[in-house]
């Protein structure tokens, strides 16, 4: 009679012997290494240039961005610059053109207060010797308005700047309007201010004088800070 150890080596004989029940391998799994289709490297390739596309095109609009800014800055600089020499040119013609006969030095100390030392020192004598003694003598008052400032070359620290005034001159001698005076400057940046250094009439569109008697004249070609 056979063992039990016997009757378990026959079974494995057996199972082993069975047609039609041998055991499936197993499917190999691909390699690493195994090259994709060609199908898979086009998809591949196209994501991989989607990608640097994007960032090409990022790069670009951060650039232009920067640009842009950069630009924009130096403009609003300039422009700037631009209006602060316009502010001060019409504050000094409409200081030059006004003042009253009862306070002539204030006149005098807001002209100066918007010049170089060269120019003030100029203008000072010129209005401490002869302006206030007529300014006072006449009863002259004067007031002036700016129509318009048009800025010139604006370089580093200096610029020049045409000013376009109306004026109008109340004295014992009449009332003189003058429409339209041009005034020329030149202007220098001292000590982040903008101050004039030198200054010319060069005209005006109309100008009259009317007499205390009612009489209208058209006087003959004076400086426009005469009260006369």
């Amino acid at each position: 009679m056979p063992t039990e150890t016997e009757k378990a080596a026959d079974e494995r004989t057996t199972d082993e012997d069975r047609p039609g029940e041998a055991a499936e391998p197993e499917a190999e799994e691909p390699s690493p290494s195994e090259e994709p289709s060609p199908e898979r490297r086009r998809l591949l390739t196209a994501a991989l240039l989607t990608r640097v596309m994007v960032l090409v095109v990022l790069a670009a609009a951060v650039t232009t961005a920067l640009l842009q800014w950069r630009q924009a800055g130096r403009l609003s600089a300039r422009e700037d610059t631009r209006r602060q020499v316009s502010t001060r040119a019409g504050e000094f013609g409409q200081a030059l053109l006004s003042y009253d006969h009862s306070d002539p030095d204030a006149a005098r100390k807001r002209v100066l207060g918007m010049t170089t030392d060269d120019f003030g020192r100029t203008y000072d004598v010129a209005f401490t010797d002869g302006l206030q003694g007529i300014i006072t003598k006449l009863k002259a008052d004067a007031k002036a308005t700016v129509r318009t400032v048009y800025v010139g070359d604006v370089g580093g620290d200096d610029a020049k700047a045409v000013v376009v005034m109306d004026s109008e001159v109340k004295s014992t001698a009449g009332t003189r309007r003058v429409l339209g005076s041009y005034l020329e400057m030149e202007l220098v940046r001292q000590h982040g201010q903008w101050r004039v250094k030198s200054v010319n009439s060069i005209g005006a569109i109309n100008e009259s004088l009317t007499k205390p008697d009612g009489t209208t004249v058209t006087p003959g070609p004076t400086a426009t800070s005469d009260p006369g």
